[in-house]
């Protein structure tokens, strides 16, 4: 018996389909390799970003975030990133806008207001922290390095050095190799300015965690206490490396370079930083300001020098370092009367600002002191010496007496001066009568 044979129009049209198959098994082929290779890069992309976060690398992990979005579109994912960055930089609105766009696209509920629990510890603003950090920790024991460094900064901005002490010593416990724990105590050693053995403390650390970036920042605030000025410039410029912006690295590298002797290079990356500020909604600093001045002062730019300080000396004419800068600039420039002025007012005040160094020894030397010793410490420095600071020490007298008016006052006065009037308007409402700016 014969098998039937195929008719030639059969044989053609399986000929044509053999023709057609393997173009299109290799585009599909294609397709699925593209659409892996996009999976494997993202994914890719993301680990290297956790990474940088663990490292401190916040810049760079905004970078590498940010090229990814640009990339693959926005994503929940990315913008709970981002807003993670943003709070390890401390920059609260950036944290806040990035944690809103991430819950815009459908980041869970429960991680925004994880998010929103850390930052509030860090920045000290919790009421019992410790209970309120464990109980998220139960919800997320993935995140305990994150919490727990969340918490310590917070029990340090509030002075709580003991409760800071003995979290340290339960998270070692639970993490004996995690970089912050040392970070964290050599911090505590630099408050009290005990160089030797914060560097006791960062010198192992930094062998054993050598791309930390945290570790420079103190290694290098450490070496600068300790005269050891060389490696603190080496220290500080590795850290300025990873944040550029960085206010206080900014002002400390200058002034080690300006004990060495390099104070063209100080004022140089200076005014590059401020150029490239990552964030234009954010001002410089009243000390970094004065540092650039003091910086024009020493290349002889005297006009220069009143232009960068017109502004903070309008603003706090009682300040010590920018009366006498100022005074010093213009007797340059042959302006004796303006120059003797602002030479009385420096006098003055460095007569009252010699009793700072002793009241803030007596202050980190007393557990039990008082919101009225903080506020006098806190007055002193704002209005003459330092802002930063002296809104620290008044914040400092808040946590002790929540009504504490004097502090209330000046930090009203402050956020006055510097056109936050939402946030004077919060100190106002615990005053008699407002305060004048």
């Amino acid at each position: 018996m014969s098998l039937p044979q195929s008719k030639p129009s059969d044989r053609k049209s399986r000929s044509t389909w053999q023709g057609f198959r393997l173009p299109i098994l290799l585009t599909i082929l294609a397709c699925l390799s593209l659409v892996a290779w996009r999976s494997w890069s993202w994914n890719q992309a993301i680990q290297r970003a956790k990474s940088l976060l663990q490292l401190e690398e916040n810049r760079q992990a905004i970078r590498t975030l940010d090229a990814l979005k640009d990339q693959y579109g926005d994503s929940a994912q990315v913008r709970g990133m981002l807003a993670q960055a943003y709070r390890q930089l401390g920059q609260k609105d950036a944290f806040e806008r990035q944690l809103e766009l991430a819950g815009s696209l459908g980041l869970r509920a429960e991680t925004v207001q994880g998010e929103k629990l850390l930052m509030d510890a860090q920045l000290g603003l919790l009421k019992a922290p410790e209970s309120q950090v464990a109980s998220y920790l139960e919800a997320n024991p993935e995140d305990f390095d994150d919490a727990a460094r969340a918490l310590v900064f917070g029990l340090l901005r509030n002075q709580d050095l003991e409760a800071a002490s003995r979290f340290l010593d339960l998270w070692q416990t639970q993490s004996p190799k995690a970089p912050w724990i040392p970070t964290f105590r050599s911090m505590m050693h630099l408050a009290r300015r005990d160089w030797k053995n914060a560097i006791l403390e960062i010198e192992p650390a930094l062998k054993q965690h050598p791309d930390f970036v945290a570790l420079y920042l103190q290694a290098g605030i450490a070496y600068q206490g300790d005269q050891q000025l060389d490696l603190a410039e080496s220290m500080l410029d590795r850290f300025l490396a990873s944040q550029p912006d960085h206010a206080e690295a900014l002002l400390r590298y200058s002034e080690v370079l300006r004990k060495l002797g390099k104070a063209p290079e100080a004022l140089e990356r200076i005014e590059e930083s401020i150029k490239t500020l990552t964030d234009p909604g954010r001002s410089i600093q009243p000390s970094l300001r004065l540092q650039m001045a003091k910086l024009y002062l020493d290349a002889d730019e005297n006009q220069k020098v009143i232009d960068v300080l017109d502004l903070l000396s309008k603003k706090w004419p009682e300040d010590v370092e920018v009366a006498s800068t100022l005074s010093q600039a213009y007797q340059r420039l042959g302006d004796e009367q303006r120059s003797s002025v602002l030479a009385e007012i420096a006098d003055q005040g460095q007569k009252q600002t010699v009793l700072a160094d002793r009241m803030l020894f007596e202050l980190l030397s007393n557990p039990n002191r008082t919101a009225s010793q903080c506020y006098e410490l806190g007055h002193l420095l704002l209005h003459k010496q330092s802002r930063e600071n002296g809104v620290y020490w008044l914040e400092a007298a808040l946590k002790l007496d929540e009504n504490f008016a004097p502090a209330h006052q000046d930090l009203a006065i402050y956020y006055d001066r510097m056109d936050q009037p939402q946030l004077s308007a919060v100190h106002k409402r615990y005053l008699a009568s407002p305060a004048k700016p």
